[in-house]
């Protein structure tokens, strides 16, 4: 069992920043549980279990450390590892996002409270961006049920310490199913035409992180609201989600209106352009702070009451 050690940007929890994934017991390819978090990657050259760890004894200064729990054939473990890095943002500095955060009374409670929590990142486009069609009009768990039945419909299962694990679908994988299969496991026809277009574009390169990467957000959401069954809502999360933009709120999402409504303004539902408006002093890190108020739920924490 190969094994690499790094020290992440601090303070960092990988219980708070995993813990998202633990909201669904039928979660099948990115997996928190006590040993950490585990997800299966493959390559051309094979598959390996790659498990991310920290000591949990209170420090937020701990290492983390990368391990191969099972390997088939040879793949490129350093670039599995280098995806799980940049998908747990072991590298973010977070300092800043805490020194906006303590200019507001709840926010620096929050920061307080989530201290160390990073937001993850989705490992490929293709995978972000069927994340998100999957999710639109639809319930969180209702999307995570769907995702769950396309993992097992399209990607490669290996099995270790009696548990299963999943890979994403590779869009090779996807882009030749019909229409009637996708929407077999439980999506509308307008959902499967979406995925069909971005499965083929991914495949394709027409959709590769690299160039995406080079894109100003407003070149991003143009290219992305012009492919079917994508709109603003979609394009927005994957700026957030794939690219790690922090300087736009997808301000329509319900989960942030009601989340800012309760934390930063008076318990109403906003309108998308309120929200806006609140996360305007926090530039380029208004997304980050968005994430924290909604992961605030998660976590069972309400706003304080002024004393």
């Amino acid at each position: 069992m190969a094994a690499i050690e790094i020290a992440p940007a601090v303070p960092y929890s990988l219980e708070r920043t995993v813990g998202a994934f633990a909201r669904f017991p039928d979660e099948s390819v990115d997996h928190a549980h006590t040993e950490g978090f585990r997800r299966l990657f493959r390559d051309s050259g094979g598959a390996a279990l790659i498990q991310a760890s920290q000591r949990t004894d209170g420090s937020l200064e701990n290492p983390i450390t990368l391990s191969s729990q099972a390997v088939v054939d040879q793949p490129d473990i350093d670039e599995f590892n280098q995806s799980i890095r940049r998908m747990l943002a072991l590298d973010e500095p977070i300092d800043e996002l805490y020194a906006r955060m303590r200019s507001h009374s709840r926010l620096n409670f929050l920061g307080q409270q989530l201290r160390g929590l990073r937001r993850t990142l989705d490992p490929t486009p293709f995978e972000g961006l069927v994340s998100s069609i999957l999710a639109q009009l639809i319930s969180i768990r209702g999307a995570a049920v769907v995702r769950g039945r396309f993992v097992r419909a399209f990607g490669r299962q290996l099995t270790f310490d009696n548990a299963e694990y999943w890979t994403f679908p590779d869009a090779g994988a996807v882009q030749d199913a019909t229409i009637d299969q996708l929407c077999s496991i439980g999506m509308t026809q307008t959902k499967a035409r979406a995925i069909q277009t971005v499965a083929h574009l991914s495949a394709t390169g027409e959709l590769s992180l690299e160039q995406l990467q080079r894109a100003t957000d407003n070149e991003v959401v143009r290219h992305l609201v012009g492919l079917p069954g994508i709109g603003p809502w979609t394009a927005e999360w994957f700026l957030v989600n794939v690219l790690g933009r922090m300087s736009i709120v997808p301000a329509g999402d319900l989960g942030i209106r009601r989340s800012s409504g309760n934390w930063l303004l008076d318990g109403s539902m906003p309108s998308p352009d309120d929200v806006r408006r609140v996360y305007e002093p926090f530039g380029d890190l208004r997304a980050y702070v968005a994430y924290y108020v909604l992961s605030a739920e998660r976590h069972k924490l309400v706003p304080p009451v002024p004393r």
